[in-house]
């Protein structure tokens, strides 16, 4: 009697991840959401008087090839700045189909080793926001912070390449914001552009149909320096003045006055 031949599935084993810490999990769900991050914002991230501890997390991170930062000793123009870290390709295979966690800002870890150095202290920038509004905020207030890989299924959005949506939450009362912190080497037409493109999407009521009439979040614009504000100001004020439809509440500052210590005076009101 002829036997029945058996046909074998091909059975793929998967190889785990290597083993890592919730805090080491926790600095990479930040690098997802910032892009690149140097090791003195991870611990203030932490609230770590020491950066001992952070800086063996993100050793052991790199030594798994997790992640990866463009700091080489080689290289004098780079070694003058700190080392920036960004996701690998295994980094992104932890968070791939993960809640949260969009594919296609996933997939932009490919080209992070290549990005521009102009690319990577904006987001150095945007960080420094963040630990800013959170160092700053009112008692009682809890900062709800957003960019836009944490934003991607919210396709109501302006396309305004905002780098934050931010939420100032105390019970029941919300101050929504989008943030805007433009480049050095950005010209003033690319700011009043963006002024012109909060109007037209006001008017066409996207934010107020999708988010349950919701009161418009107020734009933070930081500029380069005072003379680029003075000027970002009396353009706004016109054109605002113009678009008696739309309610929008914009402020402006500049970076230097951010970092100040004295930060009584900050965010002008365009009215």
């Amino acid at each position: 009697m002829r036997k029945k031949k058996v046909k074998q599935k091909n059975i793929i084993i998967e190889k785990k991840l290597p083993k890592i810490t919730p805090s080491q999990i926790q600095i990479i769900k930040d690098i997802y959401k910032f892009r690149f991050i140097t090791s003195n914002q991870f611990q203030k991230l932490f609230n770590h008087k020491d950066n001992k501890l952070v800086k063996e997390w993100l050793k052991d991170l790199r030594n798994k090839k997790y992640i990866d930062m463009d700091y080489r000793r080689e290289d004098i123009n780079t070694n003058r700045q700190p080392a920036k870290y960004f996701l690998t390709t295994l980094g992104r295979k932890l968070l791939k189909g993960q809640k949260g966690f969009d594919i296609n800002m996933l997939n932009k870890v490919y080209k992070e080793k290549t990005r521009k150095p102009v690319f990577k202290d904006h987001c150095l920038e945007v960080v420094d926001m963040y630990l800013f509004f959170r160092s700053h905020k009112e008692p009682g207030y809890e900062l709800i912070f957003f960019t836009p890989p944490n934003l991607t299924k919210y396709e109501y959005f302006p396309k305004t390449n905002f780098d934050a949506y931010f939420v100032l939450r105390k019970k029941k009362r919300f101050r929504r914001f989008l943030l805007h912190v433009f480049n050095d080497s950005d010209p003033a037409w690319v700011v009043r552009r963006t002024i012109r493109q909060y109007i037209k999407y006001y008017d066409e009521e996207s934010w107020q149909v999708n988010t349950d009439d919701a009161s418009f979040p107020g734009l933070l614009f930081v500029l380069p320096t005072e003379k680029f504000k003075k000027h970002i100001f009396k353009y706004g004020q016109a054109v605002l003045q113009r678009a008696i439809t739309a309610n929008i509440y914009l402020f402006l500052e500049t970076k230097d006055a951010i970092k100040s210590e004295d930060i009584s005076n900050i965010w002008q009101h365009v009215e």
